[in-house]
């Protein structure tokens, strides 16, 4: 497959001849057309011209893309709301498609955006066509279709501390918040164990307010490789539990928080082979912090004294 990048600064597709995530022929030749087209600044006569109804193959495929299975099988997730579809755009990832609801194309959708993208990948669609093939009762009446990225982890990578490793995290709320704050605190690179939450599941996506689009995300990654890559990059492992010692100065940015599950926490067999051991003082009462909370508290920490 190759690509490229055309002058509004968009990346697309062009050689899509095997579309796997095309089950039907009428629709495989229409996407190919549709990434084939004239890359000039969306107009408004542009968006009018392209208003147009959803095939019911179209319509099905889309909604198809709202469970894990066939996100991995097509290699495509779901983009919903305008603020997330324009930081995507601004972000140069790889958009698809984009599909716009009348009520958002008159009163809702930026003009300034309009120049910044193909009007090939733009559709304007019904209202009702848009709460169809959205996972949200309330849509804002902007969906976009983009590929999954995929980093696949290997002990002979480059640096990439500092970064999050996130073992087996269940709750797509929280992942969406520690991918917003890893942005926050400059942090490029997160991890996830195996049987982790998909990170480009809807909500997930959604609460990751556009981060998803720049920050690295590495899958299915074991924590025997993960120390075995940190050993030869001299790297500081270091793990949050509860009865940790509050975060010591670490004198280097070299390190990788390591943060488990919201219900088990982490492992003895991680927090035995980690360097370090971190928690957070507790002044009041309570049984625990929320994962996503602890996260932002240890990268404040982490980040000031490294970087103060």
């Amino acid at each position: 497959m190759t690509h490229f990048f055309n002058r509004t600064g968009l990346f697309h597709w062009t050689a899509i001849n095997n579309l796997s995530f095309v089950n039907n022929k009428k629709l495989s030749r229409k996407y190919n057309e549709m990434n084939h087209g004239n890359p000039k600044g969306l107009t408004e006569s542009a968006f009018h011209d392209k208003s147009t109804s959803l095939s019911r193959s179209e319509r099905q495929y889309i909604q198809s893309l709202h469970q894990k299975k066939y996100r991995y099988h097509h290699t495509q997730f779901i983009l919903e709301g305008i603020k997330l579809v324009q930081e995507a755009i601004l972000a140069r990832y790889p958009i698809r498609k984009i599909y716009i609801g009348k009520t958002a194309q008159s009163k809702n959708w930026s003009q300034e955006f309009n120049s910044l993208v193909d009007p090939e990948l733009v559709q304007i669609v019904s209202d009702s066509e848009i709460i169809a093939i959205s996972s949200l009762k309330n849509p804002e009446g902007v969906i976009a279709i983009a590929p999954i990225s995929s980093h696949e982890f290997s002990i002979k990578l480059p640096q990439l501390a500092p970064f999050i490793y996130l073992w087996e995290i269940n709750d797509p709320g929280n992942l969406g918040t520690i991918l917003r704050t890893a942005r926050w605190f400059g942090i490029q690179n997160v991890l996830l164990s195996p049987n982790s939450v998909d990170p480009f599941s809807p909500k997930v996506v959604r609460g990751t307010m556009g981060a998803l689009f720049n920050i690295s995300i590495w899958q299915n990654v074991e924590f025997d490789d993960l120390k075995t890559y940190a050993n030869n990059r001299e790297i500081l492992l270091v793990s949050a539990d509860t009865s940790g010692p509050p975060v010591n100065s670490l004198h280097t940015d070299r390190w990788g928080l390591i943060l488990g599950n919201e219900s088990r926490g982490l492992p003895d067999s991680i927090l035995n082979s980690s360097t370090q051991t971190i928690g957070i003082p507790r002044y009041g009462s309570g049984e625990s912090l929320n994962l996503s909370v602890s996260a932002g508290i240890i990268l404040n920490e982490l980040c000031r004294q490294d970087r103060g």
